[in-house]
């Protein structure tokens, strides 16, 4: 009976049309957490993308800092809210294993405001090749967001649009741009853990 609950679940996995293979996908689009929150750590930066400031919060509830939820909030100028994402601290290469409050604080400072030279625009994603199932960088592939063909890819790297990316799983990042005043999700870059 065992195998079969365990074959059933791999069936049923294996069914998922949107799954990408290397990319994880966050646990949920809105944090749901009840509860006290025992880890109030929070974090704070502005992203200048073009003519733009946006905002960009992280912050994390939870009963502790290790089981914690860490939302990710950008905003508009005027407060909108431009995308949101909530992820669980420990499926995150850069907030997994926080040993206090402090620690995750600056886990979520380093993960909104990633030290060393970043992919700040769409040229620099990597070269979908003609022939290719996905764009490729080095041995890695990039997973765009569904929806997003070879050509509008390619147009979308020769904008040269502002873009920002943040580690998103244990061995993946998503990479979001500015489109018309909005955030569009372009999709996962693909990295060895």
């Amino acid at each position: 009976m065992r195998l079969f609950l365990v074959g059933a679940a791999l069936a049923l996995a294996a069914c998922n049309p949107s799954a990408q293979p290397g990319a994880e996908a966050p646990v949920a689009e809105v944090a749901n957490v009840s509860g006290p929150n025992n880890c109030p750590a929070t974090a704070s930066t502005q992203w200048r993308a073009g003519g733009q400031t946006i905002t960009i919060d992280a912050s994390a509830q939870g009963a502790d800092c290790a089981s914690a939820q860490a939302s990710l909030v950008f905003r508009g100028a005027n407060g909108a809210e431009l995308y949101a994402e909530t992820f669980e601290v420990s499926q995150v290469m850069v907030l997994a294993a926080p040993d206090s409050v402090d620690d995750l604080q600056r886990r979520l400072n380093e993960w909104i405001s990633p030290p060393g030279a970043a992919r700040d625009s769409t040229d620099d994603l990597p070269v979908w090749e003609a022939n290719a199932q996905s764009p490729v960088s080095g041995e890695f592939p990039f997973y765009p967001e569904e929806g997003l063909d070879r050509a509008a890819y390619t147009a979308l790297r020769a904008a040269d649009a502002p873009m920002f990316c943040f580690v998103q799983g244990m061995e993946s990042e998503a990479c979001l741009t500015v489109q018309g005043g909005s955030l569009r999700k372009v999709g996962v870059q693909t990295f060895p853990g």
